[in-house]
């Protein structure tokens, strides 16, 4: 650009002197003794102006000569530069491939280097996991926050990723402690320190932090909802006093069928059949809610016949549910009627064949000498949902009576 103006500026000035030499082209006189000379005024400037044309390409190209090593740097940076985008590329399709080592070859060519030398480290701490190599892991992301202190949240949110994956759940755990007592709010912190406490059954921890609603304000509330629910059952399951445990939740809480739900359990495992039924007994008549059904026919009280009366007026509003259908056959087992037990099972499973209903209504035929029947309903089961709660044959009925007592200390209801 510079050379086209100086070409632009040559041309007018020779296009002056040109109009200038028309009317009066003068001269210059430069003399020193012994010598004299004498040149136009054109001719003199034009002169002037091509030396001074001269002197700016000399210039120029020294300033070039000089400028050599700087731009030789400067490209073999940029050359270095590329290449780790490049080898940081490779490095995370061979990652994406599941090529662990060649990954970690492919970073480490650029290591530090390039548009992203965060990504470089942390993909390398991933490859060195995933081929058990922890100590390299944790030094790539040792490295990673000396060298770009400016994301320490993200590289810590990544190492409590990758122990957690590793099955280091402590190690996890203090990571996000420590985020989440300087204040880091993250969803991922969060979602990942509940899940974390949850996995590891540390319920009074979670309890503690659900308290805190400002600090988990970045999950939905449906989700903490969820949780809460969750450790409500299983404190109750899990409480020795189960009683001062439901006395403790909330009135609204009370009312939630999956918390009645987990403490009829409790009251069932306890040995506890006579209140487990009053209990049951009330919620069902409050609230229809299939899985408190089901927990009816676990409920074993003294007073069998007057349970099993009420379920059979319960049938006459519900005809068609199979969790029903599935305490009737039970409590008829228990009161030593197979044929009408039997009747229900065959109902039970045509409405909603499940795992559970085809497995006890196979134990049951196989007791009464249908075997052929029974491996039919095993077949049938295997192919069928699972159930919620797979039954087990009672320590103290023997297995040719077909007396079944379903497994009582069961999963949570939200995981069924």
């Amino acid at each position: 650009m510079t050379a086209i103006v100086l070409v632009l500026v040559a041309l007018a000035a020779a296009l002056t002197l040109g109009l200038l030499a028309r009317e009066d082209p003068g001269y210059v006189l430069i003399s020193r003794w012994p010598y004299e000379i004498e040149v136009s005024l054109a001719l003199f400037l034009a002169g002037l102006v091509l030396a001074l044309v001269v002197v700016y390409i000399l210039i120029r190209i020294l300033f070039r000569v000089f400028r050599v090593p700087r731009d030789l740097h400067h490209w073999q940076a940029r050359r270095r530069h590329d290449q780790a985008d490049r080898a940081t590329l490779t490095g995370y399709a061979r990652l994406i491939e599941g090529e662990w080592e060649e990954a970690e070859l492919a970073l480490n060519e650029g290591l530090g280097r390039g548009s992203t030398p965060l990504l470089q480290y942390l993909g390398a701490a991933y490859a060195a996991q995933q081929r058990g190599d922890f100590e390299a892991r944790d030094r790539y992301l040792s490295v990673a926050r000396e060298e770009d202190p400016e994301h320490l949240e993200a590289i810590e949110i990544t190492r409590a990723r990758l122990l957690e994956r590793a099955g280091q759940l402590d190690e996890a755990r203090g990571v996000l402690e420590d985020l989440h007592e300087q204040g880091v709010r993250h969803r991922a912190v969060q979602r990942m320190l509940l899940g974390l406490m949850r996995s590891q059954h540390d319920w009074p921890a979670l309890e503690g932090l659900l308290k805190r609603n400002r600090d988990l304000r970045a999950l939905p509330r449906a989700e903490l909802d969820s949780l809460r629910q969750e450790m409500h059952a299983q404190r109750l399951s899990q409480d020795s006093d189960s009683g001062s445990a439901w006395t403790r939740l909330t009135r609204r809480q009370r009312k939630d069928p999956v918390l009645q739900a987990a403490y009829a359990r409790a009251l069932i495992n306890s040995g506890g059949g006579d209140a487990a039924e009053r209990f049951l007994r009330k919620c069902i008549v409050r609230q229809w809610d299939s899985e408190l059904v089901r927990l009816y026919g676990h409920a074993r009280s003294q007073q069998i016949e007057e349970q099993l009366r009420r379920a059979e007026q319960w049938a006459q509003r519900h005809t068609d549910d199979p969790d029903l259908l599935m305490t009737l056959a039970r409590l008829y087992l228990e009161n030593k009627d197979r044929e009408k037990a039997r009747d229900h099972l065959l109902k039970a499973v045509r409405l909603g064949g499940s795992r559970e209903g085809y497995l006890e209504l196979g134990l049951l035929l196989e007791s009464m000498g249908e075997s052929d029947k029974a491996l039919q309903c095993y077949r049938r089961g295997l192919q069928s949902p699972e159930s919620k709660d797979p039954p087990r044959l009672s320590g103290e009925l023997s297995a040719a009576e077909g007396e079944l007592v379903p497994l009582i200390d069961v999963e949570k209801r939200t995981q069924a």
